[in-house]
């Protein structure tokens, strides 16, 4: 039986179509988060997020997939009307799993990592999720994303330095919070998300995103060299191979709160993993106290 899963997340909504060993993925930026900073996810954003669901249930269930999944991270669990958002899906056959950022972490990890002595960081647009396995998997989830860095300090102008070091000081107390799980005493730091695969697309001088960025290596003097190159005007940010346009005015950000986090725990380097939390999400789903929300694409109505 082919499963689909979609991930709603503050930036971008994406889909996974689980075949075998093999998982495509589809993706279209929404920027749910856009807005959102007073606690209330606003109509226009909304009303594209919905939409882009919608588009992928159909491509879905046009490629066969017959159980599908629908969750969403930080930018509907942090909303106050975030029932609003549930009940523009529900309308259309839609059913929707918010995730606590506890589970959004683990299932990160299960997608990312193969086990003991593994930290995995994901850093996505409205939150940070840091896993580290000690016998046991142990989670944080924390208020600090891209998308969300992004609409206090305008990304689409040149990060300079002055806003280098006030986005350094706003997410440095933050950043300490991760302490208590130890990711100092990980083997190994592996990366799922936008920030590092689109970092990785840079070194490997992608013209467009691949799974070739799969086990790619950062050491922490790359990462540094790479986001000085950052610190331009957005115009100039597109013009550098491996960043994806809808990336380029939050990838400043989200590089930010990566050479922060290896710099604090002492990571030397980073291994990116294209494999995350879609594929982490179905290796969980059919747990009896997932709550996940199975339900048949080909029945969804406009």
């Amino acid at each position: 039986m082919l499963k689909g899963v979609i991930d709603i997340g503050t930036n971008s909504v994406r889909l996974g179509i689980q075949s075998g060993q093999i998982m495509q993925k589809y993706v279209i930026t929404t920027r749910l988060g856009q807005g959102s900073a007073k606690g209330q996810l606003q109509p226009e954003p909304m009303r594209r997020t919905a939409e882009a669901v919608y588009s992928l249930l159909q491509k879905a269930a046009q490629q066969g997939v017959v159980e599908a999944y629908v969750y969403a991270t930080a930018a509907v669990r942090e909303a106050e009307n975030s029932a609003e958002f549930e009940h523009m899906l529900a309308d259309c056959g839609v059913l929707l799993q918010i995730l606590p950022g506890a589970k959004e972490a683990l299932i990160a990890f299960a997608g990312a990592a193969n086990g003991e002595g593994d930290a995995v960081i994901d850093i996505g647009g409205g939150s940070t999720e840091v896993m580290v396995k000690h016998m046991q998997v142990r989670a944080l989830s924390r208020r600090l994303g891209a998308v969300r860095l992004q609409e206090r300090f305008d990304g689409r102008m040149g990060i300079d330095e002055s806003i280098k070091r006030q986005t350094e000081a706003l997410i440095a107390p933050v950043i300490e919070e991760y302490a208590p799980l130890h990711p100092e005493q990980a083997q190994r730091l592996i990366g799922v998300s936008g920030t590092p695969t689109t970092l990785a697309s840079m070194k490997l001088g992608l013209e467009r995103y691949s799974t070739a960025v799969q086990d790619t290596v950062l050491e922490l003097d790359e990462i540094r060299s790479m986001e000085t190159q950052l610190f331009v005007p957005l115009e100039q940010r597109l013009c550098i191979k491996g960043i994806q346009t809808d990336r380029a005015d939050i990838l400043p950000f989200g590089v930010i709160i990566l050479e922060r986090f290896m710099t604090r725990f002492g990571f030397e380097s980073i291994t990116v993993s294209d494999r995350d939390s879609l594929e982490g999400f179905l290796t969980q789903c059919d747990a009896p106290d997932f709550g996940a929300k199975p339900f048949d694409p080909h029945n969804i109505k406009a």
